[in-house]
């Protein structure tokens, strides 16, 4: 499957719902010969009892099947989802810097080192991204394609202006190119704030009518918009349509409220929006102390109200770590631990379904202690092992 591939892999079940289930074998094929994959564990986020299960040629078995390699771990999650990662960029002293092919390559290799399955990448690279091959072993990749945002809104080590007349024009354009979704940066600190402070504010960087047209036209095309948003814009763009809100700064109650009743999801990007190291200025501490009660408050309710709460490396962190600042952040262990699995699967629909044919086990429960996650005792993804 290539990123512009909606395609459920084979042996994946799907039911009435429409949402797949998590299945604890996958097939490791070597060369012409198949081999079952045996687990003993329990099924997480939400088992509590340890089950057997088995997956072969003929499909899953309750019964032990002959010759099965037993896979290491007693508590299994499906393959993790990064709902929010830059597959195309490495971290700079002054923000993201591109990679090309070769180094986004790499940078999924490190993705499936952790256990995640799927990503999706929130804008990268022009060119960069819908040119990477779909590769067993390596998370299956569902692009945004080049970051939507005018001259000097962006990080300019990694983005083509788009003026707002081109919006809708470069948008179909990637969708036509196999992004599955565009990536909106609805503001951002201007280049001339921010060539004079490092805590330059961000300002609006489209009117909403050219976010209305940008919606409209990538849904009748079959696309989803993900939008780049720290300030209160966040409740318009909320009632325009976008599909998930990234980072989410600026999210009060009653727009978390409409998001529940919309459908919309919520990528909060703590690994990004939280990290301070310890030299940092005082305003940047300050403002991640903000950000961190801000977060406290929010998150758990957005969980209750049933906002699709996803997780998101960005360019800075780790899925791992994203779900035990989740946990940090109030929300319950097993919602965060769905963060990256079953809500993400049930959010992303299709395009996540590589993530139910894939298994990540542990020696123990990460719903006890989350940095768990960062020790994984197996990691296998389309077929192969690779961890």
């Amino acid at each position: 499957m290539g990123v512009n591939s909606g395609a459920r892999p084979a042996g994946v079940g799907c039911y009435p719902d429409g949402c797949p289930r998590f299945l604890l074998i996958v097939l490791r094929w070597q060369g012409d010969d198949v081999t079952a994959w045996h687990v003993r564990a329990v099924r997480l986020p939400d088992g509590v009892v340890f089950q057997d299960s088995w997956l072969t040629a003929e499909g899953w078995q309750d019964q032990p099947v002959p010759d099965a390699q037993d896979l290491p771990g007693r508590f299994a999650l499906p393959g993790l989802v990064d709902a929010h990662s830059h597959v195309s960029f490495r971290l700079g002293s002054d923000g993201p810097l591109p990679l090309d092919v070769k180094g986004a390559e790499a940078n999924l290799e490190r993705y499936a080192h952790d256990g995640v399955a799927v990503a999706r990448d929130a804008g990268g690279v022009p060119g960069v991204v819908l040119a990477l091959p779909s590769v067993v072993g390596r998370p299956h990749l569902v692009a945004a394609g080049r970051h939507l945002a005018p001259a000097g809104m962006y990080f300019e080590a990694v983005h083509d202006a788009v003026g707002p007349s081109d919006v809708v024009k470069v948008a179909l354009s990637e969708l036509a190119a196999g992004a599955r979704w565009v990536k909106l940066v609805a503001d951002f600190p201007p280049a001339s704030a921010r060539a004079l402070s490092a805590f330059a504010l961000p300002e609006q960087t489209y009117d909403l009518d050219v976010v209305r047209d940008l919606v409209t036209a990538t849904h009748r095309a079959g696309g989803r918009v993900a939008a780049h948003v720290t300030t209160t814009v966040v409740t318009d763009l909320v009632r325009l349509g976008v599909d998930s809100v990234e980072h989410g700064l600026a999210l009060n109650r009653d727009t978390i409220a409409e998001m529940a009743e919309r459908g919309t999801a919520w990528t909060p990007t703590l690994c990004a929006g939280l990290s301070s190291p310890k030299d940092a200025p005082e305003e940047r501490r300050r403002r991640v102390g903000e950000r961190r009660e801000h977060f406290r408050e929010l998150l758990p309710v957005a969980v209750r109200l049933g906002v699709p709460v996803l997780t998101g490396s960005d360019v800075v962190g780790s899925i791992p770590r994203e779900i035990a600042l989740l946990v940090e952040c109030g929300v319950d262990p097993t919602d965060a631990l769905r963060a990256a699995t079953s809500t993400a699967v049930r959010f992303l629909g299709a395009d996540a379904a590589a993530a139910t044919s894939a298994v990540v086990t542990f020696d123990a429960d990460p719903r006890d202690d989350p940095a768990v996650l960062t020790r994984p005792a197996a990691v296998v993804m389309g077929g192969v092992r690779v961890r």
